[in-house]
C-alpha cells in the first residue's frame, strides 16, 4: 500500500502539465484500494473569481458518473417485485406507439441505451441551461420520436432512455426520483452530500468554461434536479469523498453477489449487481467482449482504449490511447468506467472489481480538452502497476486542436454554403411562430433590421441568423459564442447552425432544421393563427 501511495504522490508535475492544456479552475481526484481511500488531492478553485480551494466535500455536478446509481435504484425496484428486467416498459408508462421500441423495449434496453432512440438533446435544452421542455411532455416527444436503429442492436448514448427510467420510478415509487434515490440508497449508505436535486451548503464547485485561447470565465448551466425530469441521466451531485464512499460500498456488494451467485448483499442498497454489471451492447465496432455498455456503465477489457466515453475518443484510430499494452501483469482486467460530460464540468471514474479498487477525477469546467479522462488514467497505471498509455500530454494537446478544429471545420463548411442569393421575401415575411409535428415545441420567428431572431419556445434561448442561401438563414459556428457565453453543449455540426424555410411565392409554410446528427432535418410548420406582431 506503500509504495501505491508513493507512486501517486509522484504524479502532481504531471498532473499540473496535463492541467494547464485544459485550464479547468478547479480539479479533484481520489483513489480507493483494497476497499479504502489511499489517497485524495485537489488543485485549483471552486470558482475562479474567489481563492477558495477545493476539498474532499466539495460537492461537483458528477452527471453521468451517477448512471451507475439510477441503475441501482431500478434495481431496489427489481428487488422489491415492483419491477421486472425483462417486462415492456409501457406496462409502466402510458407509451402510445405500436412500433418495436413502444411495444417491446424493456429497462434492459433503457439503461443500456440500446433502444434505438436518438440523442435528440435540443428539445429540453440548449443554451445556459433553461429547460425548453416540461417533464410533463417528455412522453409525449417519446412517442413521436422516430429511432433510428433496431431495438437492442445499437449504442446510441440517448438521455431520452433516462429520462424514461426517472418517468417509471417516479410513478412506481410514488415518490420524486431525487426523494426516492436519497432513501433507497444515499441514506443507508450514510451520504450527506451526494443527491439528484439541490446541493446544499456553500462547498459547491460553480461551473465555468475554457475560451479558445485557454482563457476560464463561469457559465451559467442547469441544475438538472428531479423537478426537471433529466435528474436520472445527468443530474447527479455529490462530493470526492461521497463519490468514493458510494463506489467503495459498490464493489463490496459486487464482490459478495458474484462469489456466491446472488442478487442482494446483507445491509446493502444494492442489488442484482451481477445483472448492472453484465455487458448488454457492444460499442466502437467492438464484440461485446471486447467493449461494451452494461447498465449505467461501460465496460473495457484490458488492453483497450478508455477515453472512448471521453471527447479525447474522438481522436483519430491511430491517437487513440491504448491502455494497458505497457507492463500489464493481469491478463483480460475488467475496467468499468463512465464519464461525466456537463455545461460547465467534466470527470472520468475507473472501477477495477478484481483489486476492489478505483479512481475518480472531476473538474469544474467545459474544457478545451478532456483532462480529467488522461488524469484518471494515470492514476490507474499506479494502481494497476502498469504503464500509463504513452505521451499522455501530447494527446492532450492534440485533442485540444481537435476540439477547435470542429468549430472551425463547420464554420469552413458554413462558408461554403453561402452564395449571394437573396431570401425570397422582406424578412417580416418569415415572422412567425412554427411548431413541430405533435405542437408541444415551438420556434418563435422576429425580423430584425438585416437578419432574423429564432427563439426556441419564445425563452430566452435564440439564435440571430443572416441569410446563408436564398432561403436559409445561418449562425456562425463560434466555439467562445456557444460553449462560453451560451453555456451550450459541444454540437460542432454544421447543419445545426442552419434554418431552412420553405417557401412559395406568396407566403412562407415551415421551416426546417436539423439539430441532431442522427435525426432527418425536423419540419416545424408555421401557425398562420399567430402573428408575430402579437408576440
Amino acid at each position: 500500500m506503500g509504495a501505491l501511495v508513493d507512486r501517486l504522490n509522484s504524479r502532481p508535475s504531471e498532473i499540473a502539465e496535463l492541467l494547464r492544456v485544459g485550464s479547468a479552475p478547479g480539479l479533484s481526484m481520489g483513489v480507493f484500494h483494497e476497499g479504502r481511500i489511499v489517497y485524495t488531492n485537489h488543485m485549483g478553485r471552486r470558482d475562479i473569481n474567489f481563492p477558495d480551494s477545493p476539498n474532499d466535500d466539495s460537492i461537483y455536478c458528477v452527471a453521468s458518473t451517477f448512471k451507475i446509481v439510477t441503475a441501482c435504484a431500478i434495481a431496489r425496484l427489481v428487488a422489491d417485485g415492483l419491477l421486472d428486467w425483462n417486462t415492456p416498459i409501457r406496462e409502466y408508462i402510458p407509451l402510445r406507439r405500436q412500433d418495436e421500441f413502444g411495444l417491446e423495449a424493456t429497462l434492459r434496453d433503457l439503461l443500456s441505451n440500446r433502444t434505438g432512440l436518438p440523442m435528440a438533446s435540443s428539445y429540453w435544452g440548449q443554451q445556459n441551461g433553461e429547460q425548453l421542455l416540461p417533464k410533463s411532455e417528455f412522453l409525449n416527444i417519446v412517442d413521436d420520436m422516430e429511432t433510428v436503429e433496431r431495438l437492442g442492436t445499437t449504442f446510441i448514448y440517448s438521455q431520452w432512455n433516462y429520462c424514461l427510467l426517472q418517468l417509471i420510478v417516479e410513478k412506481i415509487s410514488g415518490k420524486s426520483f431525487g426523494v426516492f434515490v436519497r432513501e433507497a440508497i444515499f441514506e443507508p449508505l450514510g451520504l450527506t452530500s451526494a443527491t439528484f436535486d439541490q446541493p446544499a451548503g456553500t462547498n459547491i464547485m460553480m461551473p465555468h468554461a475554457n475560451l479558445s485561447d485557454g482563457m476560464v470565465k463561469n457559465i451559467t448551466t442547469s441544475t438538472f434536479d428531479s423537478s426537471s425530469g433529466l435528474a436520472a441521466g445527468t443530474g447527479g451531485k455529490t462530493s470526492l469523498k461521497d463519490q468514493l464512499t458510494l463506489y467503495i460500498a459498490l464493489m463490496n456488494a459486487y464482490q459478495h453477489q458474484t462469489t456466491n451467485s446472488l442478487d442482494a448483499t446483507p445491509n446493502s442498497p444494492f442489488t442484482h449487481l451481477r445483472t448492472i454489471f453484465t455487458p448488454h451492447v457492444p460499442i466502437g465496432g467492438s464484440a461485446i467482449d471486447e467493449q461494451a455498455y452494461c447498465l449505467g456503465l461501460y465496460r473495457t477489457r484490458l488492453p483497450g482504449n478508455l477515453s472512448c466515453a471521453s471527447l479525447n475518443g474522438a481522436l483519430p484510430r491511430k491517437d487513440l490511447p491504448v491502455f494497458g499494452a505497457l507492463n500489464l501483469t493481469q491478463t483480460n482486467e475488467e475496467i468499468f468506467h463512465h464519464t461525466a460530460n456537463f455545461p460547465g464540468f467534466v470527470g472520468s471514474m475507473f472501477l477495477v472489481p478484481r483489486m476492489h479498487s478505483g479512481v475518480v477525477v472531476m473538474a469544474n469546467a467545459t474544457p478545451i480538452v478532456d483532462v480529467p479522462d488522461f488524469i484518471a488514467q494515470l492514476l490507474l497505471s499506479d494502481l494497476l502497476s502498469c504503464g500509463p498509455p504513452p505521451n499522455l500530454l501530447s494527446l492532450a494537446q492534440k485533442s485540444a486542436q481537435m476540439q477547435l478544429g470542429w468549430f472551425e471545420g463547420s464554420r469552413a463548411a458554413l462558408r461554403t454554403f453561402k452564395t449571394d442569393l437573396p431570401p425570397t421575401h422582406p424578412l417580416e415575411t418569415y415572422a412567425g411562430v412554427y411548431l413541430n409535428r405533435i405542437r408541444n415545441f415551438k420556434i418563435v420567428v422576429k425580423a430584425l433590421q438585416k437578419s432574423l431572431c429564432l427563439s426556441m419556445q419564445g425563452l430566452s434561448t435564440a439564435y440571430e441568423v443572416q441569410p446563408l442561401d436564398g432561403d436559409s438563414f445561418y449562425f456562425d459556428a463560434d466555439r467562445d459564442f456557444e460553449i462560453v457565453d451560451r453555456g451550450m453543449w459541444i454540437n460542432p455540426l454544421p447543419q445545426f447552425h442552419v434554418f431552412h424555410f420553405n417557401v412559395s411565392q406568396k407566403c412562407v409554410h415551415s421551416l426546417t432544421w436539423k439539430h441532431d446528427r442522427l435525426m432527418e432535418a425536423e419540419v416545424f410548420a408555421k401557425d398562420n393563427q399567430e402573428q408575430a406582431s402579437k408576440l
